[in-house]
């Protein structure tokens, strides 16, 4: 049987005995146990959720029966532990609680609660047999907790210990509350801020896990927590300093993630059980530059998104074609979260934006660390850090710079810096000209009204400092974003055998495609004030460079230089 693609799946217990793929990360459970309270950070929607029921699998208790149902054709299942199936386990999910950052401290509160206690409740239900419970007494359980979740789990805990029992917590998305609360309160005060309340002593968020911290003497054997961002426990202070970051430990580097062994195996055997006319190769180049890039320590393996790579590959062997969008808009990080990264230090955040955006890379000075809080984030004091555990900018293979990992990150960042900075364009007027190019292959109208309809929107002072990397990358945030990914390619910065062209602009095999395009794109440009000759001379430099690229499979793409004086004007030249 054709094996099925577990996109968007984070059932680990259906994957693992049912006909899905998985690339198998049960070898990193023997590394766990050699870790005291681990917390481990990586962007949204990169496994973490997976992983967790993967290790409620190999520990609960109650799925001692199934095990090599489950494992045995896994790496831990080969190579078990000696731990398997022996804790009671609780697991407890904090990512759908953003929604509850718009109430009152009460209201939050009283919700906290609730969803705690549902999930303890379930715990018992879950175990009933086993601790000798019947329904009337999780029904008083539910009764007698239901607004103070903090004694609810203390009262399970010291009755497991009675019990002689051990529990394994997990806490899965740890600071989905209150990175949005973090959010929502960057501009209060002190007093008025929310966020700040709950983490401070007496606060019911921290207090919660304080209590995991003291239960940690009795009936706890493992608390395993994940997130994205590390202000929360640092806010906390001693509410919960017990934790062992693993974020930066080169053993945990690629627990979450395909590196380029996995991916070319799991290539393999998609291609293998689905007859795809999709080129293979042509797959992994294209998957290779939106989804791969991500490096998580300095001197660690580079690997892909596994959502994304599950969300296009998802789309491959059900229709044989890409999708229209690459981008996976559940993947993206906020808006709002980004703006709260940069703070309120407008300097600092414009320079990193310039930087980001023209160079697809930051020079940093200093290590990523983890310790940093709600006021480092506000005085924009890390902005940096946060860009990184966002998944913004990963480490690159050159010492001391961080860079933008792939394609769809590189849009997605171009979105949230154009916002940050106000920039605005009208996209009905920039689709007409692009449906021009598209169809018809005009490019002349394609870069005038890039020219007219975007360049010239910005003010004329803005120009007085800026380089070549704007206008490219405007182009490609303008072009990338009004073209289906299933018929266009557009790629910036594209690696030529002789060099380096600014934009590459490609179709895909397509029935509905009206005629073929490849372009390639070369932009130079001079201040606003420069003189009629050094403004030749500069755009002569870019029809010189551009030459060099048509050899090969290059040869007979059509080129296209443009040199921009400032707003002011620009030429173009166009060979076939």
């Amino acid at each position: 049987m054709k094996k099925l693609m577990p996109y968007g799946s984070a059932n680990f217990e259906k994957i693992a005995t049912e006909n899905y793929y998985y690339i198998d990360k049960t070898m990193f459970i023997q590394r766990l146990e050699n870790i005291e309270f681990p917390v481990f950070l990586r962007p949204r929607r990169f496994g973490k959720s997976l992983f967790t029921e993967m290790l409620r699998c190999y520990y609960d208790i109650k799925l001692k029966s199934r095990f090599d149902e489950i494992f045995g054709k896994l790496h831990i299942g080969k190579n078990p532990t000696g731990n398997q199936n022996k804790y009671f386990f609780l697991s407890l999910n904090f990512s759908g609680m953003d929604i509850l950052s718009e109430m009152t401290e009460q209201e939050l509160k009283q919700k906290f609660d609730l969803s705690i206690v549902v999930k303890l409740c379930g715990f018992l239900e879950h175990y009933k047999e086993l601790l000798n419970i019947n329904d009337i007494y999780i029904e008083n359980f539910f009764n007698n907790f239901k607004n103070d979740a903090t004694k609810g789990v203390e009262i399970i805990l010291r009755k497991m210990g009675g019990l002689g029992k051990k529990v394994y917590i997990i806490i899965d998305e740890y600071d989905s509350l209150t990175n949005s609360l973090a959010i929502r309160y960057r501009y209060s005060t002190n007093e008025d801020n929310l966020y700040l309340k709950i983490l401070q002593k007496g606060g019911f968020f921290r207090s919660f896990f304080e209590m995991l911290k003291a239960e940690t003497q009795n009936a706890i054997q493992q608390i395993y927590i994940t997130g994205i961002l590390p202000i929360t426990i640092s806010d906390m202070n001693s509410g919960f300093n017990i934790a062992t970051w693993i974020h930066f430990d080169k053993s945990f580097a690629n627990m979450l993630g395909i590196t380029k062994s996995e991916f070319d195996i799991f290539i393999d055997q998609v291609y293998h059980d689905y007859e795809i006319k999709l080129d293979k190769e042509e797959v992994k180049k294209l998957i290779k530059e939106n989804y791969n890039g991500y490096k998580f320590l300095s001197n660690s393996e580079e690997v892909y998104n596994p959502m994304m790579t599950l969300y296009i590959l998802n789309n491959i062997i059900r229709h044989d074609e890409y999708p229209s969008e690459f981008a996976d808009y559940n993947l993206r990080v906020s808006y709002e979260q980004i703006a709260f990264l940069f703070g309120q230090n407008t300097e600092k955040a414009k320079q990193i934006i310039t930087e980001i955006s023209e160079t697809k890379q930051y020079l940093i000075s200093s290590t990523l660390r983890v310790s940093f809080d709600m006021k480092d984030f506000k005085e924009g004091t890390y902005i940096v850090e946060g860009l990184y555990y966002s998944g913004i900018l990963t480490y690159s293979n050159t010492l001391d710079t961080l860079k933008i990992p792939n394609v769809v990150t590189y849009a997605f960042a171009l979105d949230y810096f154009n916002k940050l900075q106000n920039f605005t364009y009208d996209n009905l007027l920039i689709a007409k000209w692009i449906i021009t190019y598209k169809q018809r292959g005009d490019v002349e109208t394609l870069v005038d009204g890039f020219f007219r309809d975007v360049i010239q929107k910005f003010p004329g002072i803005f120009f007085s400092n800026i380089n070549e990397s704007f206008y490219h990358g405007l182009f490609f945030h303008v072009l990338y974003n009004n073209t289906q990914k299933d018929i266009y390619e557009v790629l910036p910065e594209y690696n030529l055998p002789q060099g380096r062209v600014d934009v590459m602009f490609r179709t895909h095999q397509h029935p509905m495609l009206p005629r073929p395009i490849t372009d390639l794109f070369e932009f130079k440009q001079v201040v606003k004030s420069e003189t009629e000759d050094n403004f030749q001379k500069k755009f002569d430099e870019g029809i010189r460079q551009i030459r060099k690229y048509k050899t090969g499979d290059y040869a007979n793409y059509r080129t296209i230089v443009v040199c921009f004086r400032g707003n002011l004007d620009y030429k173009i030249n166009i060979e076939n």
